[in-house]
Formats: structure tokens, sequence, C-alpha cells
């Protein structure tokens, strides 16, 4: 597969990919004659897996240490493996504890609008109140 039907695939740019590869994060890349990048499926794989860490909000380096233990086998590379998505997990979920506390505010805004657009509620805030709370 060309790096073009792979940016799309996967969903990121080639210069993105390009990146990636030049970091050594794709073990599974091979090159032809000419020197071009062939993509195979698992060399598809391991960029979806890279995607998935970088929106998880992990460094290029935690992801090249998970790379490099996803290719080890044995107990002491699973408990660090298993160790960093633990660490993963605690981070994901103080950001969705974060998201829900911006969401309940940004519904009492809009309940507090709702009410002054219905009359039942004056708009007696100042503007720097009305924008922060």
């Amino acid at each position: 597969m060309k790096i073009s039907e792979v940016s799309k695939k996967v969903g990121l740019t080639v210069p993105t990919i390009r990146y990636y590869c030049d970091l050594s994060m794709v073990p599974s890349l091979r090159r032809d004659v000419d020197g071009e990048r062939i993509f195979d499926g698992e060399a598809v794989l391991w960029l979806e897996g890279i995607k998935f860490q970088r929106e998880l909000g992990s460094s290029l380096s935690e992801i090249q240490t998970y790379i490099q233990l996803s290719q080890q086998t044995g107990p002491a590379a699973l408990r660090k493996r298993h160790e960093m998505l633990l660490n993963q997990y605690e981070k994901a979920q103080q950001d969705v504890d974060e998201s829900s506390e911006r969401l309940q505010r940004l519904e009492s805004k809009i309940e507090l609008e709702e009410k002054i657009i219905k009359g039942q509620k004056t708009d007696s805030l100042s503007a720097a109140r009305r924008f922060s709370t």
C-alpha cells in the first residue's frame, strides 16, 4: 500500500506518517528497490496504534517505549505495558471528569439564558459575569 492510501485509511497526514517512520515507530515498514515505503497490514496497525496513543495524549517517547515493549514477550514487558495502560486509563478518566464538569457548567449557562429568553428571569448580570458564569 502506498503512503497516500495509508494516509486516507488511517487518518494521518502523509508528513506525519513519514515522521513516525523516520523515528522508526513502524517496525514492520519495508522499502522497495527504489527506497519507497511499502505499508502492509501490520504497518497500518502500528500507525493506528500510534494515532490512538497520540489521541490519549501520550508523548512520542512514551509511544516509542510502548512500541518496544509490544515487541517483547515475557512477564516484565507485560507488566510494564499494563502499567502504562493503567496510567493512560487514569489520564483518560480525568479527561472525562473534567469534560463532565464543563458540560455541567455549560448546561447551567444554557438554562439561565433560556429562562431569560422566556422572561422567567431578568438579565441582571454584568457582561463579565454573563461571560464567565
